[in-house]
This record gives C-alpha cells, sequence and structure tokens, in this order.
C-alpha cells in the first residue's frame, strides 16, 4: 500500500492515524460515519423482514403490531416524574405553632419526637 492514502484499507493499522492530516481524518471519519449508517439500515431492515415473518406465522396484522407498539409506550416508565406543586401543611407543632409538616418527605425532628413520647399525627392534624 501506498503511504499516505485514506482509504480503510490503508487505517487498519492504529499507528499511521498519527500521520494523518486532520482534514484526512475528518474525510476518513465521514467515509466510517457513512458505512455505519448504510450497515445499520441494512441490519434494521433485515429486522424488520424477520419481524414481518414472525408476525405473519402467528397470523398478527401490522395494525396488530402498531397497536402493541403504541400499547406498550404509553405504559413506559417516565424518565422524568412530574415535579409536584407546593402542598399544604398537614401538620402542626403544638409547642410552636409556627413549625409545621406537609406529611411528605422526612418527618421533621419536632414531629419524631413528639410520635416518640407517644403522641400520634392525629392529635397533631390542622
Amino acid at each position: 500500500m501506498r503511504e499516505g492514502r485514506t482509504d480503510v484499507m490503508s487505517v487498519r493499522d492504529p499507528l499511521k492515524f498519527s500521520s494523518l492530516s486532520l482534514k484526512e481524518l475528518q474525510g476518513l471519519q465521514a467515509k466510517v460515519d457513512k458505512e455505519i449508517n448504510k450497515r445499520r439500515s441494512k441490519i434494521q431492515e433485515e429486522g424488520l423482514k424477520k419481524i414481518r415473518l414472525i408476525a405473519a406465522e402467528y397470523g398478527l396484522s401490522e395494525a396488530a403490531l402498531k397497536k402493541l407498539s403504541v400499547d406498550e409506550s404509553s405504559t413506559s416508565v417516565k424518565a422524568t416524574p412530574k415535579k409536584r406543586g407546593p402542598v399544604a401543611p398537614k401538620y402542626r407543632n403544638p409547642l410552636n405553632s409556627d413549625e409545621m409538616w406537609t406529611g411528605r418527605g422526612r418527618k421533621p425532628k419536632w414531629v419524631e419526637l413528639f410520635l416518640a413520647s407517644g403522641g400520634k399525627l392525629e392529635e397533631i392534624t390542622i
């Protein structure tokens, strides 16, 4: 092979990358990206053919398959849960009426102390 070629065959040896210019590396990257996309498309087409064959074997129509994908996407777990808005307090400290708790999250110290002393949450409900 000739020195300085930028086709895939000449760059299989990673040590030769350092001898390539930035422009040559970018050209190589574009060729690699194009080949990756071509192969990915081919694999996806083959996958769809297999799915259609399996669906036909079981008597499923494409409409039935589309319904499955819609049903599954509606029951999937959301990546980010919805933010909760502010909540009115449910409990008030009997010893200090300025201290309140919504009932969400970790119990404040005053609630823990109240419960430890034998109190019940129902007694401090607002």
